[in-house]
């Protein structure tokens, strides 16, 4: 909710402060009227949401979309125990976080889309008094990341007696994914100073994919007897798939007429053709929602350590600590699926000489077919599935002084923060030793794999669950991989702000300051990550550091006051300067805006910015990594797509793909990052106007509509991978098409097989993202006397988003309002978002009842034509609360997702066939808390 829309005795209480600090200024003013629009959400709104973290409670609010990460977001890379927001879907490195207005040392772990975003883990819920979320660009204010807008949290500090808060919570159906907390926070104050202490503990129990039904098994389009493409479950092909494609051309000859690929039957231990009902379905092991632990402790104080004519001095500090414990479960690794070998590196067949290949030089076969070497896809089942688990601890320190003197307030602070992560990566299988261990000749030379295979000197790759021992599989496995990522902040800053000479609207304010900060970040990844050996990819040391040192400048100038057409207008001017002593170089912004009061109804805001973003310490390394993206392939179902050209139906063709083709399962290929060079910062622009009505003779009601406009230039990045194939596939004349030229082979997406190949890009200033929409919100607060009920209260909010481009070369422009499924199911863009509160309130007691509206969004990769599940449909979500307070105790409860409603299923979505950084995976979620005051 907005300032507009508390309780009448929480305005009250704003209006004895004498001045506040509004997120995205540097002076000091009598309230929280603003050129650029500010939602602020107090621990109340916290508290009567039931969630248990920052994260969760921000990825309701309409204006955060995009790619979210969460308890709920747990596939591939996005995997990483964070917790991170993204406002208008920019990403959540654009989002930048503060905690009282400075800023935190970002997370070290994921890959360069969220590297140095705020870890929102390290926050605790107890502590929180409001969070303010400036929707604007705010570089002027303070520095890099400020784009798409600003996250404010602002901690309690002047606390008085002891509070202890414990809640738990359920899923109300299935009776599983508990959470747990308890925390205690106790403080005293005095008109001198105060000290606040804060302890947390929290808990959340894991949920597999396997425990849902829509999350049960993967989604694939399916052809039907009437020609129709439906929805069905589905797998991979790593279930023991034997692929024939590199057979001769005599032995292809005795293969049944369209069988390519084959398995041995478990039950007749006999070969046959690979049906869709053969694939392995990899969700029932994966985690729906991910298990975290987290421990919190922090303590701030000030105090008023003299003050003299014309001034006083205050010395206040902050310290933060948080230890975390997360893990990821994944489906067990797979043989050849996805193979790093980038030029023949590591051998991905199973030889003829393998006693157990069926077609090899002991067939086992009906067709005769003997001596041919094999590429077999299969599932390490026996090694119980990859854990990734992380262990973190989070440390922020702050110490400062401010006063005033004679009119100038001042302001010297200093940070230090530091983020450590040590993941450990348990079950992946080592290519190397594949490679040796199902040919027969290379094990017998490797001791350890002759020990572990015994006489057979082979392992079997083509037996059902079972058929590799526990001793081969110990072998085969890399054991606990450990990767450490180190990440730390330093800053020191010094803030002035005043006023001086006398405008008709009052005196001119005005701020100034310098800071200097430096970043480090330390990457020490397990030697068989960073020698590529898994199927994490290949994953280089990194050491970095930048220092930046920035000055500003802010004006604020009330012009007009009561003139006709103008109760007020004021204007609002801010530059900054950055120096980094990287290849970044320096950069100025600005900032400019007016909030014209016109009379006391009506108030109309604008403000226009511009914007940066330095690149984060990886992309300033430039480390190489590489990612599997899934792969939607325009070759599949050719004959009946309407969404490509007849050069890509011809180019297919030409690779030997039939018209016909239907994968029946998701592909993934390598799409390999370089290091970049001379990376220059991101550039935006920003634009909003606004009006705001506040009717005179309706002081409970408060309206505002709000248009924002967002381009970001220079964008870093990588080309879309599905976006290239696209490209490449519809060109004329793949020999001179750029997108052609990321593939291996460089002229084309096909290298020796029907399916895409492997690419390569580099970390560029290549990309452009614009966006635009409006914010809109209804806040009404009202004295009533209906019996036991005295106050009324009704809220609207929502965020219609017109337009979302990103553009790439190669990949092209595309557009995404309205779509899900970019980025491997990842981001979902919806055009509207809309939240609805209803709440009464009694002497001692309130209601609630909150409605949360996200509109449909079409598959992205999936044209409507090939499949009845190409749109995620829109949902509603009712969630219900309720509060009594008697003497020093309140007692709460409350039901999310009351009507239990599933997430929107999509064919692009791979993790859990849905956007879990979207929609709600929990289900119907019912919780109790108590408040106990002394």
């Amino acid at each position: 909710m907005t300032f507009g829309a508390l309780p009448a005795a929480a305005q009250e209480e704003r209006l004895v402060l004498e001045e506040v600090y509004v997120t995205g200024s540097r002076i000091a003013r009598d309230g929280f009227e603003y050129a650029s629009p500010v939602d602020v959400f107090t621990a109340e709104d916290l508290a009567a949401s039931g969630v248990k973290s920052v994260d969760e409670f921000l990825m309701r609010i309409p204006a955060f979309t995009g790619a979210q990460l969460g308890a709920s977001t747990n596939n591939g890379n996005t995997g990483t125990g964070a917790k991170m927001v993204d406002l208008r879907g920019l990403g959540n490195k654009r989002t930048l976080v503060l905690i009282d207005g400075r800023r935190q040392v970002g997370s070290f772990i994921g890959d360069s889309s969220d590297v140095g975003a705020v870890d929102l883990n390290g926050i605790p819920m107890s502590m929180i008094e409001r969070i303010e979320v400036l929707k604007d660009g705010a570089s002027t204010a303070y520095g890099t990341d400020a784009i798409a807008g600003v996250v404010n949290l602002i901690l309690k500090k002047r606390v008085e007696g002891i509070e202890v808060i414990g809640d738990m919570g359920y899923n109300a159906d299935e009776w599983d994914g508990k959470n747990e907390s308890i925390a205690v926070v106790m403080g005293t104050a005095n008109d001198k100073g105060g000290i606040t202490f804060g302890m947390e503990y929290n808990k959340q129990d894991e949920v597999k994919q396997g425990a849902r039904s829509f999350s049960r098994d993967p989604l694939w389009p399916v052809l039907q007897p009437d020609g129709s493409f439906k929805a069905e479950a589905q797998g991979s092909p790593n279930s023991r798939k034997i692929r024939t494609s590199g057979f001769s051309d005599a032995s292809k000859a005795l293969l049944p007429e369209g069988a390519n690929d084959f398995i041995v039957d478990a039950d007749t231990g006999q070969v046959r053709p690979f049906t869709g009902s053969d694939t392995y379905n990899y969700a029932p092991s994966n985690a729906l929602i991910t298990p975290t632990e987290r421990w919190h402790i922090s303590a701030l104080g000030d105090q008023e350590i003299f003050s003299f004519t014309g001034g006083s001095v205050r010395i206040y500090g902050e310290g933060m600590y948080t230890s975390r414990k997360t893990a990821q479960r994944l489906a067990p690794d797979a043989s050849f699926a996805v193979t790093p070998d980038f030029n023949g590196k590591w051998n991905d067949t199973v030889p003829a000489n393998n006693p157990f290949n069926p077609f090899g030089d002991n067939p086992d076969n009906p067709y005769g077919i003997s001596g041919e070497d094999v590429r077999v896809n299969r599932r390490f089942e026996e090694s119980g599935g990859r854990i990734y688990a992380q262990d973190g601890d989070t440390f922020r320190m702050v110490l400062g002084f401010d006063g005033d003197y004679r009119g100038v307030n001042w302001d010297l602070s200093y940070v230090y923060a530091t983020d450590e992560v040590v993941t450990e990566n348990r079950n992946l299988g080592r290519f190397d030793r594949w490679e040796t261990a199902v040919d027969p000749l290379l094990c017998a030379a490797d001791a350890a794999c002759a020990a572990a295979t015994g006489p057979a000197n082979a392992i079997d790759p083509f037996g059902d669950y079972g058929s590799i021992s526990a001793a081969e599989m110990t072998y085969l496995s890399a054991g606990g991989l450990k990767d450490v990522y180190e990440n730390r902040l330093t800053s020191l800053s010094l803030d002035l702000d005043g006023e001086f000479l006398q405008l008709p609207g009052g005196p001119i304010g005005w701020a100034a300051g310098y800071q200097t900060r430096s970043e480090s970040a330390d990457f020490k990844p397990d030697e068989f990550l960073a020698s590529g050996l898994t199927t994490s990819g290949s994953q280089d040391p990194l050491s970095a550091s930048f220092r930046v040192d920035e000055v500003y400048a802010e004006f604020l100038l009330p012009v007009l006051a009561d003139v006709t057409l103008a109760k007020s207008l004021t204007v609002e001017a801010s530059m900054r300067y950055s120096d980094y002593n990287t290849d970044a170089g320096s950069t100025d912004n600005y900032r400019a805006g007016f909030d014209w009061e016109i009379d006391d109804s009506w108030r109309v805001r604008s403000v226009y910015s511009t914007g940066f973003r330095a690149p984060n310490i990886v992309e300033i390394v430039g480390a190489q990594t590489t990612n599997f993206p899934i792969v939607e392939f325009p070759c599949e179902f050719a004959d009946r797509r309407d969404d490509i050209n007849d050069a890509t139906r011809a180019n297919c063709a030409a690779a030997g793909v039939p018209p016909d083709l239907e994968l029946g399962f998701q592909w993934q290929s390598a799409y390999n990052q370089q290091a970049a060079t001379d990376l220059q910062p991101e550039e935006s622009e920003s634009f909003s106007v606004g009006l705001v009505w506040s009717p005179a003779n309706w002081p409970d009601l408060r309206a505002s509509v709000d248009y924002w406009d967002i381009q970001v230039d220079d964008v870093i990045g990588m080309p879309d991978f599905n976006g290239l194939i696209r490209t490449c596939l519809a060109a004329e004349d793949q020999s001179t098409e750029f997108a052609c030229s990321f593939f291996l082979n460089g002229t084309g997406v096909f290298e020796d097989d029907i399916v895409p190949d492997d690419a390569t890009a580099q970390l560029a200033n290549l990309g452009k993202l614009e966006t635009n929409g409006i914010d809109y919100s209804l806040d009404y607060v009202t004295a009533v006397s209906w019996g036991a009920i005295n106050t009324f209260e009704a809220s609207l909010h929502g965020t219609w988003t017109d337009s979302y481009k990103e553009t790439f070369p190669g990949s092209g422009t595309r557009e995404l309002v309205g779509t899900a499924g970019a980025d491997d199911g990842a981001n979902v863009y919806p055009e509207n978002r809309v939240n609805v509160r209803l709440g009464i309130r009694g002497q001692n007691w309130n209601a609630g009842w909150t409605m949360r509206w996200i509109d449909e969004s079409k598959d992205l990769l999936r044209p409507a034509n090939i499949t009845d599940d190409a749109v995620a449909e829109d949902i509603l979500y009712h969630d219900i609360t309720a509060a009594y307070t008697f003497q020093n105790i309140t007692l709460s409860a409350g039901i999310d997702n009351l009507t239990d409603e599933e997430p929107p299923r999509f064919h692009s979505a791979f993790n859990a066939n849905t956007a879990p950084g979207t929609y709600d995976t929990y289900g119907i979620r019912s919780w109790v808390r108590i408040i106990l005051s002394l």
